[in-house]
């Protein structure tokens, strides 16, 4: 049992330590909510820069769709049906809009990531908040057994009595380029591929590799880690965890074959 504070009811050590731990969770959270909503607008911002990017591109490849002439002079395709399918080929074949879209990609799945987050981090404030009013009123009213109760049941709820999440170590989270799907990596497929070539993509470190796999010759995007592993890989085999994207394939970790 611990020490009977002056004044005060006495409180099992346990007990104290779960108090504490809400204390330090209720502190850090104003810097922890800074941090997310920081993040969230910095990737909101990338998204936006991608899809203005993506917008131009379209609009440049559909005038120059719309303007191009056969040999007689007329409209090399004449109607919407023929220009939206030159369209399509043209913008699927280009390297650049194609690695805009992956980034895209990415940055939708980290916005649905950040806010389940920022969700999560809000839930557990107000639950911290409401359970030490609770536990205070209750010690208050001379109901220490009440108290008690009320903080195991809530310590275990959380599932572990004086730790708090994870994410509350760092405020300022980075990008999880590591697991970009919201889907928490069940989609996750194992495959080895031959690294034909790579270079660093246009922002945040990425890495876009060209790599001939069972499908044949397909985009590979990797970050962190995983991203220099395959820089240096080229010309080698690798095998990949990965997720697919709309164009590409996404590599979660990357080890060497050959």
């Amino acid at each position: 049992m611990g020490k009977r504070a002056a004044g005060g009811p006495q409180v099992p050590f346990k007990m104290r330590e779960v108090l504490v731990d809400i204390a330090k969770r209720l502190g850090e959270i104003p810097t922890l909510s800074g941090g997310l909503v920081k993040r969230r607008a910095e990737v909101s911002d990338a998204l936006h820069k991608s899809l203005d990017s993506m917008k131009d591109r379209e609009v440049q490849v559909a005038g120059a769709v719309a303007a191009e002439k056969n040999g007689d002079g007329k409209p090399a395709f004449p109607n919407e049906q023929a220009r939206q399918a030159e369209i399509a080929r043209r913008l699927a074949a280009d390297p650049g809009y194609t690695f805009t879209r992956a980034e895209a990609d990415l940055r939708r799945a980290e916005l649905k990531e950040l806010d389940a987050e920022i969700e999560q981090v809000g839930r557990r404030h107000r639950s911290d908040s409401n359970v030490a009013y609770l536990v205070a009123s209750l010690l208050g009213a001379g109901l220490k057994e009440d108290a008690e109760a009320v903080l195991t049941a809530y310590a275990e709820g959380t599932g572990k009595t004086v730790e708090h999440d994870s994410h509350a170590e760092a405020p300022a989270k980075p990008a999880a380029p590591e697991t970009p799907a919201p889907s928490g990596g069940d989609d996750l497929e194992t495959g080895v591929f031959k690294v034909l070539e790579a270079r660093p993509g246009k922002s945040d470190g990425t890495i876009r590799a060209y790599v001939e796999g069972p499908e044949g010759k397909v985009a590979l995007y990797a970050k962190n880690g995983a991203g220099k592993t395959l820089a240096a890989s080229v010309g080698r085999t690798v095998e990949a965890k990965y997720r697919h994207l709309d164009k590409g394939l996404y590599a979660v970790s990357l080890r060497p074959v050959t």
